[in-house]
């Protein structure tokens, strides 16, 4: 790599780890030659947390606490504390937040801007003051789980918009590419590696190829994705939650629901929260530490303490953390616990194991062609986890120099040297198309626009429908616009069978008028480096109708 002195071209860009649970920032530096993590507050990892309280000089007006103050205080201020903003990014819900009896609403993307600024304001003071660097991080590098809808990446660069970086200076990259980077610059052969990423909120597998060329650096190329939005280490601390609650319900005898804010049970709202987050605090804390030890002991003591005081006092084996079956719906959604009702830990390794398979399979791979998995996220630290790729890969996962939890951001940061210093060389990720899309045309047929394997280039990967869709009726003044994802090995053109994923729909209006046949419509689409896709339908005729459709969980 460089060591060029940091004469940037583009202003300096900040690597951004933005994790549901936890964040970390990270700069390439020039003088040394390689990334570097950026402590925040002291620490290299910065919990994703904020809390607001009142500003002593104007009662109208809220002031912020960040990180490990904000996620101490969620306990005794629950109701004025956002933990884990990121699951709600891609939602249109307002977040409320109570301060002093008054209660105050925010954009999910307003939240995430919050914490990403004092991320910037943090880092720019640690490049001023410890490492000599004048000016501020005008522009960042933020990366986004490989299954991120189009929406969830909108919010997250308004939200990077709102923390103040430049908006053209604003790059999404997906968390396992960015890892992936972290991992071969010190590689001097060529490999196939899966990257097992498993996170706070978002469980990602992602096969990639290094190549790396005699005296080059070396090219990364996605072959296949696979990853599950909804499964993350968040609902591993739901599991032990459940077995500490599965106590709190005998000692009381069921008597007190905590997760029903206005039964009359004799517990006030306020405390609930509280008790629910020490809950909560108490089961990531336990999860780690299981991943240590062969035991545990959790502590709660109080739990509560009206009507009646409620002390947990219990222990918990490695045994009891990989097989309890989780019971209680602990506040989730009904569509949710659905998904985790009856689930052991172990299941839901199991789960992730099997979007691995789905990620083999869509790259034409088997286990016996994967070289090197790099483990990354905290939850991939669950002893279970590398016991089961060992016994699935016949090897043993990774050994990185870097720590599993700094690896998507000190490869964010790579990506920001390419970007400030583009005269240098750094390691080269090509941005490829993992499976076919096309359009749903008549019959359910299925036309292939873009073929999977195809490079995506800096400006995006642009190409015209083979040929424009015709109507097919007298009179028809809108056709519908469906995009569809071929995920399947198979060359069946037909859209109503296994391994084809509808991706979205929309609507063309406004087509003249005339016989079957006479008006055509060009559709075009346009997939991103960021792996967004923009379909575009127009109309031929001289009235031409145009529509864009802006493409969902695009290879999910």
């Amino acid at each position: 790599m460089g060591t060029l002195g940091l004469d940037t071209e583009r202003g300096l860009f900040l690597g951004i780890d933005f994790g549901t649970t936890n964040s970390v920032v990270s700069i390439y530096n020039f003088g040394e030659g390689e990334a570097q993590t950026i402590p925040i507050d002291g620490a290299n990892i910065f919990p994703t947390a904020i809390q607001f309280e009142s500003d002593p000089e104007d009662e109208d007006k809220l002031s912020r606490i960040f990180g490990v103050q904000a996620k101490e205080a969620a306990i005794i201020y629950p109701l004025s504390t956002i933990l884990s903003i990121k699951r709600w990014l891609g939602s249109d819900q307002k977040i409320s937040v109570t301060v002093d009896d008054k209660e105050f609403s925010f954009a999910p993307e307003q939240i995430a801007g919050e914490i990403l600024g004092y991320l910037k304001q943090r880092a720019d003071e640690y490049a001023q003051e410890e490492m000599g660097i004048t000016g501020e991080f005008s522009g960042c590098v933020i990366t986004v789980p490989a299954n991120s809808t189009d929406k969830q990446k909108k919010m997250t660069k308004d939200a990077a918009v709102f923390a103040g970086f430049d908006p053209e200076s604003i790059y999404l990259r997906l968390e396992p590419a960015a890892s992936a980077i972290s991992y071969a610059v010190n590689e001097e052969s060529n490999k196939k590696v899966l990257v097992y990423d498993f996170g706070g909120g978002t469980f990602d597998a992602c096969v990639l190829e290094i190549k790396t060329e005699e005296a080059g650096e070396p090219t990364i190329s996605i072959i296949s994705t696979y990853g599950d939005n909804s499964l993350g280490g968040n609902d591993i601390d739901k599991v032990i939650m459940d077995i500490v609650y599965e106590e709190f319900k005998k000692i009381t005898g069921e008597e007190i629901d905590l997760f029903d804010e206005n039964s009359d049970d004799g517990v006030s709202r306020r405390q609930k929260k509280v008790a629910l987050v020490r809950l909560q605090q108490a089961a990531n804390q336990a999860k780690e530490r299981l991943s240590q030890t062969k035991s545990t002991k959790i502590t709660l003591a109080p739990l509560i303490q009206e009507p009646r005081i409620v002390n947990i006092n219990m222990e918990i084996s490695r045994e009891d953390f990989l097989t309890h079956k989780r019971v209680n719906a602990l506040g989730d959604t009904p569509e949710h616990f659905e998904k985790f009702a009856g689930k052991s830990v172990s299941d839901l390794i199991d789960e992730t194991l099997a979007c691995v398979s789905r990620c083999l399979e869509a790259g034409g791979l088997t286990e016996a062609d994967i070289n090197e998995i790099f483990l990354v996220g905290g939850s991939s630290s669950i002893l279970h986890v590398g016991e089961k790729i060992t016994e699935r890969f016949g090897k043993e996962p990774f050994k990185s120099k870097i720590s599993p939890a700094l690896s998507i951001s000190q490869g964010a940061a790579y990506y920001c040297n390419m970007i400030m210093m583009p005269t240098v060389r750094g390691p080269v990720v090509r941005e490829r198309t993992i499976h076919p899309l096309g359009l749903e045309i008549s019959g359910r047929r299925f036309m292939e626009i873009v073929p999977a394997g195809l490079d995506i280039p800096k400006d995006g990967l642009t190409i015209d429908a083979p040929e424009p869709l015709m109507t097919n009726m007298d009179g028809v003044t809108s056709m519908a616009i469906i995009a569809w994802e071929n995920t399947s090995l198979t060359d069946e053109k037909v859209v109503n069978r296994d391994g084809m994923k509808r991706l979205a729909g929309t609507s063309l209006r406004g087509i003249p008028q005339g016989p079957r046949g006479q008006e055509k419509v060009q559709v075009t689409f346009h997939v991103g480096q960021d792996n967004m896709l923009l379909v575009t339908a127009r109309s031929l005729s001289t009235d031409g109708a145009v529509t864009e459709l802006s493409v969902d969980e695009l290879y999910s």
